[in-house]
Formats: structure tokens, C-alpha cells, sequence
């Protein structure tokens, strides 16, 4: 059974539309993002063309380290807005994965550890899409 899926594409399996910010977006409105618990991987785009990532634990260190000795997370996030903006703690130019790749492709990507979800990108590097180590267990599963 592995075998003829040997070849799948990621577009088969990964999110489309996936929620994205841009380099304007607040912290603060990222922290509610990730509060509401739907994602842990924000794109981040200037017009389509994907330009970096932020995901939640980036959100987190930088949290923990400018705490200031506030309790309440939306406290933080707000002195956060005046402090640093997207571009302060997204990655640049994070790894991609063409939409035309193979799901093999990205498992071996995701399986170094450093991160858990691949932006996925056409020719004209506009974001497609997104694929996440969730999505790739997901796939497993069904498998089995």
C-alpha cells in the first residue's frame, strides 16, 4: 500500500489557505492567533510571496525573555507591540517545500527536528499552502 502512494504530492495533503500575517500584524494579535489554539505556525507574506514564519514557540521566547514581571500574558504581548515588531522574530526565508514535491520530500525535511511545518510554495514563491509534522502523522494514520 506504501508503495502506490510512493509519488503522492504534498498538495494532497497539505493545508491550503492557511492563516498568515504580514509584517504590520501586532504580537499581540499573533498571541490571540495562537491562544485560540488552531495553529502554532503563522506565514508571514507581503502580498502573496511568502517572506518569513513565526511560529508559537518563537512567540514564546521572546515572551519569556521580556516578561517584565507581568503575570498576564495579554500584558506582555501588549509591551511586546511597543518593543518588537514581525520581523523581530519571525525567520526569514524559512525552508520551503514546492507544492509539487512529494510527501517523502517533506517527511525528510521535517525529520530533522529544527521544525515542524514546511511553507509550501508555486514557482512564483507565493504561499500555497502549509504542511505541518501533524499533517504528515495524520497521513500515516490513515495509512495504517
Amino acid at each position: 500500500m506504501i508503495h502506490a502512494k510512493h509519488h503522492e504530492v504534498v498538495a494532497n495533503i497539505m493545508t491550503t489557505h492557511p492563516k498568515t500575517i504580514d509584517l504590520k500584524t501586532p504580537i499581540s494579535e499573533v498571541g490571540k492567533i495562537f491562544s485560540e489554539g488552531k495553529f502554532h505556525h503563522l506565514p508571514v507574506v507581503d502580498g502573496k510571496e511568502l517572506i518569513g514564519i513565526v511560529s508559537y514557540f518563537d512567540l514564546i521566547r521572546v515572551s519569556f525573555e521580556g516578561s517584565f514581571g507581568f503575570s498576564d500574558k495579554n500584558a506582555v504581548y501588549s509591551v511586546l507591540d511597543h518593543l518588537l515588531d514581525i520581523e523581530a522574530i519571525m525567520t526569514k526565508d524559512p525552508l520551503c517545500i514546492q507544492e509539487n514535491s512529494t510527501i517523502k520530500d517533506a517527511a525528510e525535511k521535517l525529520s530533522t527536528g529544527k521544525f515542524h511545518s514546511l511553507p509550501v510554495v508555486n514557482d512564483d514563491h507565493e504561499l500555497v499552502g502549509i504542511i505541518t509534522s501533524k499533517d504528515l502523522i495524520d497521513y500515516l494514520i490513515k495509512l495504517y
